[in-house]
């Protein structure tokens, strides 16, 4: 009977994700009279190679331009169903600029295309991510959608507070709590596993913060070049502090929820496990899980820089140059991810097996 009831609780959930789905593709494909800028669906497209406008580049590559003659639609607004004609000129790596093609809708002002309007994209992304994490996940997984949400609404309050003139730093040091205290207990429950990760986590932070504070103190940072952080109006060393404490917060908690969960395993089957045993094989599995956790803070930094290292490069930017540049924000973010993580697995491990008393593992 209770099989039967999840079944059917399971059904009931994927129809109404399926409802809500359809209801929110078929509202972006026409939600148009709620942008206040034009937007024009391109009915027809006419393009032709045009002389180049540029000199070729320092490493005499030279691109081809395209003019192209749209016709459109105009899809809101007082002019509304207008058939209006468009330029759009584009270059063969479409760097600055972008080729349409017949279908797309893009946003216009005067006789310019200003983008194009991706929310259709976006939502459809959206909702293969959530059918995915149902499918796989079940009910859990879908609290994880859930738990991005609160984090995000948290995170834009928390700069709105930074704007009003609160430190930055104390604001991500508190929220890294908030994110971590929301995140676990909506993907784990309410539970003692759940708890000791919590605190395994913050202590985790708090340690890394220190060590970040002590030497920025130290350093100054001196030889790390903020020219990518230029735009900035204040100055970036406690912006960059901030970003610092909070990249490596989500591996830090898996490490964090992992170890915690292998401890209450091991001495749930074995209660009476040596307090060494436990801590050699949380090495172990830290062992594990420590490479491929670290891998993906690289690889998800080195994605963040690889259009501007390619754009460098192929302007004639020696790598050694760019490195120099450029990557030092993203080496220094990806260096202090990957300290978390590796401080993050002696203190879940000493946190959890002094957590887990002796015949109380549950």
């Amino acid at each position: 009977m209770s099989k039967f009831s999840i079944q059917r609780k399971d059904i009931v959930i994927f129809t109404i994700i399926l409802i809500l789905s359809t209801i929110s593709l078929v509202f972006v494909n026409n939600n148009f009279k709620f942008y206040t800028s034009t937007i024009v669906k391109i009915n027809s497209i006419e393009e032709e190679k045009i002389d180049p406008i540029t000199e070729p580049n320092i490493l005499g590559i030279e691109e081809d331009y395209y003019l192209q003659k749209i016709t459109g639609t105009i899809m809101n607004g007082k002019d509304k169903g207008k058939i209006i004609s468009l330029e759009n000129e584009r270059s063969t790596s479409n760097v600055v600029d972008e080729k349409y093609k017949k279908g797309d809708y893009v946003f216009v002002s005067g006789n310019d295309i200003t983008g194009l309007k991706r929310d259709v994209y976006i939502i459809i992304v959206i909702v293969i991510f959530i059918f995915l994490l149902f499918i796989i996940g079940k009910f859990k997984g879908l609290l994880s959608i859930v738990s991005v949400v609160f984090n995000t609404i948290i995170f834009c309050i928390g700069i709105k507070l930074y704007t009003n003139g609160l430190n930055i730093i104390l604001l991500i040091l508190i929220e890294s709590i908030i994110f971590t205290i929301i995140s676990l207990i909506l993907t784990n429950g309410v539970n003692k596993n759940t708890l000791s990760a919590i605190i395994s986590v913050i202590a985790s932070m708090l340690v890394l913060s220190i060590m970040i504070l002590l030497i920025a103190g130290i350093t100054k940072y001196k030889n790390v070049n903020f020219n990518g952080m230029s735009f900035l109006t204040v100055p970036p060393e406690a912006i960059f502090t901030a970003e610092l404490l909070i990249g490596g917060l989500g591996a830090i908690m898996d490490v964090c929820i992992t170890i915690t969960s292998s401890i209450k395993e091991l001495i749930d089957k074995d209660n009476n496990i040596e307090t060494r045993a436990l801590i050699k094989s949380s090495r172990n599995i830290g062992k594990d899980i420590m490479g491929t956790m670290i891998n993906v803070l690289f690889f998800t930094y080195l994605s963040g820089c690889l259009p501007i290292f390619v754009l460098s490069l192929r302007n004639g930017v020696s790598l050694t140059n760019y490195i120099q540049a450029n990557f030092s924000l993203e080496l220094t973010r990806f260096l202090v991810g990957s300290i978390g993580i590796v401080l993050a697995i002696p203190i879940s491990s000493l946190i959890s097996i002094k957590f887990y008393k002796r015949g109380d593992a549950r």
